[in-house]
């Protein structure tokens, strides 16, 4: 009976150092091996993408001194053999390399978004023009927003399109006839239409409150359209001009 439980007591003792060993193990970091070779740089300036982590040493393992927001300038000094960026920050970290770069990418423009999907903007304008065609014979095709993309208003200035996100939409309507005049000088849309025998004028401006692309919205009245010239429907809304939509659109937004 006393060989039992001496047996029992020394199997329990090695069952717990076994697990206390296996829980060191899987604790552990992996091994690392640092780099040793570091090609030094001219002093260059770097710029961060976002999160950017800066390493105590070249490895991934070592600690996370700090993470770095998007175009944050860092002193490049020299480059690891196994890719990192060494940086001077008041004394020298490391960067990997795909988390710097040599200059900052400004955001496209939705005019540039807008050229290099050139085909299904084209489409997007010339179906709408189709559905449109049995209403309004011509139309115009403005810049009213100050986004370098062309909207297109109807023949009766009723409604305005806009492109967004690939496919064309309603910025505007109206019940009345309007008769739209624009200052490109102030990028000021008037809007002049008749109601109770009196000629409103209204002063609209782009609103991004409620709808990502932007809506018209009325914000104060002007008793004269001042020197805005009005906006001309001299594009005819047939197939010819359909057809050649795409050199329309394509000159308008190069310009």
């Amino acid at each position: 009976m006393m060989k039992n439980k001496i047996k029992k007591k020394h199997f329990i003792k090695g069952l717990v150092l076994i697990v206390v060993f296996g829980i060191v193990l899987f604790c552990r970091q992996p091994a690392t091996a640092f780099a040793l070779q570091i090609t030094p740089l001219a002093m260059t300036e770097m710029y961060t993408t976002s999160g950017t982590p800066v390493y105590a040493a070249p490895d991934v393992y070592s600690p996370v001194v700090v993470y770095l927001d998007r175009f944050i300038n860092v002193r490049v000094t020299g480059i690891t053999d196994n890719g990192f960026f060494q940086v001077d920050l008041n004394g020298p970290y490391y960067i990997p390399g795909p988390y710097i770069v040599p200059r900052i990418e400004p955001e496209k423009t939705e005019k540039q978004k807008a050229l290099e999907d050139l085909d299904d903007f084209t489409e997007a304008y010339r179906t709408l023009l189709e559905q449109m065609a049995s209403y309004s014979e011509t139309f115009a095709l403005i810049d009213v927003t100050g986004d370098g993309i062309p909207e297109i208003f109807d023949a009766a200035g009723k409604e305005i399109y806009t492109y967004y996100d690939g496919h064309a939409v309603m910025m505007y309507y109206s019940e009345y006839p309007v008769t739209f005049y624009y200052s490109k000088k102030d990028n000021k849309l008037l809007g002049k239409y008749t109601w109770n025998k009196k000629d409103i004028w209204e002063v609209y401006t782009k609103d991004v409150s409620l709808l990502p692309w932007g809506q018209f919205k009325c914000f104060s009245t002007a008793t004269s359209s001042h020197d805005a010239p009005a906006v001309a429907r001299d594009y005819k809304n047939d197939a010819d001009t359909r057809g050649d939509l795409y050199n329309i659109l394509k000159k308008m937004l190069e310009l």
